[in-house]
């Protein structure tokens, strides 16, 4: 048989079977590594599900489907290889709920997306942004520096995972295609390469994998940049709403001291690059923040005479009544108290 027949079934033959690892994945682990092929077939089917949730505790919390008892078996089998530039996943896994919550103790960021190739089976994933339903044939991002939850039917495809540093200069398009279902000749074309690739990775020497890995994050940056143009059509309705929950959350926090984008993002569950999008407009999230506390201030200057200006200052999260003052110049062209005065013989000669 000559090398270009070889189908994927017949190229795992030449790899070993290993049983899952019982330890958690390590996300962060970016050493180059031959691919490998991993299957809970080898644990009693009993200890299955719990094989496969232990291996994923460090990125999704697991659940088994509805109905389903873990007792029966939970049949995981995948082809794993870290090609330096990304990581390439191909498998069956068996139907499951999952959901990843990122806490503030987790510390830096992972730099990581998924890119979902379905050969068989459904998938649906739900973001703080969006949801979708994919089926075979999708090809969809997911980010894991966002929260998102959601489950699989009995499932076969590619999952790639994607670190940031590979794909620095169209990170913002990659953030801004999470969880849409991406379509287009583009996307074919490079669902096209990814079966391909899949058919020759296990005959690959390490330089040739290297190599391979290279040209595949070009590959996929090169579609995914181009095929992001259709996102310009939603995101007007998208940034909207985005605009209006970080709104009310800023509203309803204006005298923290600690109010800034980053936390804002993090308690929205929403990107940093989506979250500077949505306030684009209006002249960025600190420049906002800084408007809403100057004017709900100067409301307060207004109708409570006897409260200090200092005191409102704190109220609304200025450390400082210099800070504040100097502020409340620029924006109004008088100081808190000028405004008070002007207020106060308005409120007399009328």
């Amino acid at each position: 048989m000559q090398e270009d027949d070889k189908t994927p079934a017949h190229a795992v033959q030449l790899l070993e079977h290993a049983p899952l690892p019982r330890e958690p994945r390590n996300i962060r682990d970016v050493t180059p590594a031959p691919p490998r092929l991993f299957s809970t077939r080898h644990y009693p089917p009993s200890e299955q599900f719990e094989v496969w949730k232990t291996r994923m505790a460090s990125l999704v919390d697991v659940t088994p489907p509805e109905g389903h008892s873990p007792a029966h078996g939970f049949l995981v089998e995948y082809l794993t290889c870290n090609m330096a530039d990304v990581v390439f996943t191909s498998g069956r896994f068996a139907a499951q709920s999952f959901a990843r919550v990122i806490k503030p103790s987790h510390g830096a960021p992972v730099d990581i997306w998924w890119l979902y190739r379905v050969r068989s089976g459904e998938a649906r994933f739900e973001s703080a942004e969006r949801r979708i339903h994919a089926g075979p044939g999708a090809v969809f991002l997911i980010s894991l520096d966002e929260d998102f939850r959601g489950s699989i039917t009995d499932y076969d495809g590619l999952v790639l995972g994607l670190p940031r540093k590979s794909f620095a200069d169209v990170a913002d398009q990659l953030d801004a295609v999470c969880n849409i279902l991406l379509e287009g000749n583009l996307i074919e074309l490079l669902a096209d390469y990814l079966d391909r690739l899949e058919t020759r990775i296990t005959l690959m020497s390490a330089e040739e994998l290297r190599q391979a890995g290279r040209a595949t994050a070009q590959m996929i940056a090169a579609c995914i940049q181009l095929s992001s143009d259709r996102l310009e059509q939603a995101r007007g309705a998208i940034e909207s709403v985005l605009f209006e929950r970080a709104r009310l959350y800023i509203e309803s926090h204006l005298a923290d001291f600690d109010l800034t984008p980053d936390r804002i993002a993090l308690q929205l569950r929403i990107s940093r690059s989506a979250l500077y999008r949505a306030f684009e407009s209006v002249g960025g999230v600190a420049g906002y923040i800084l408007r809403k506390r100057l004017r709900a201030a100067r409301a307060e200057l207004i109708a409570a005479a006897d409260r200090q200006v200092q005191e409102i200052a704190y109220r609304y999260g200025f450390k400082l009544a210099s800070d504040f003052t100097r502020a409340f110049r620029r924006e109004f062209g008088v100081s808190p108290r000028e405004m008070r005065e002007r207020m106060r013989r308005r409120s007399t000669n009328g």
